[in-house]
């Protein structure tokens, strides 16, 4: 896995979507405290954060301070 920011993570799916995912899917993960890896598997733009596989959520405030975010 590789570790990005949440810029670059933006970045990524709104080429994706602008391209209508010719080159696939990405899977982006958040990594907690405890070392383990989640899947995001929602990002709330009006909300300003992202929810995981477990429930869990990060806000994006966070995420610019210190990123946690990594692709696949």
């Amino acid at each position: 896995m590789k570790h990005i920011t949440l810029e670059e993570m933006f970045n990524m799916e709104v080429n994706d979507i602008l391209n209508r995912y010719s080159n696939g899917y990405k899977k982006y993960y958040w990594k907690n405290g405890d070392g383990e890896y989640h899947e995001i598997v929602e990002l709330d733009l009006l909300q300003g954060r992202f929810r995981t596989d477990d429930g869990d959520f990060s806000e994006f405030e966070w995420e610019l301070e210190e990123s946690n975010i990594y692709v696949k």
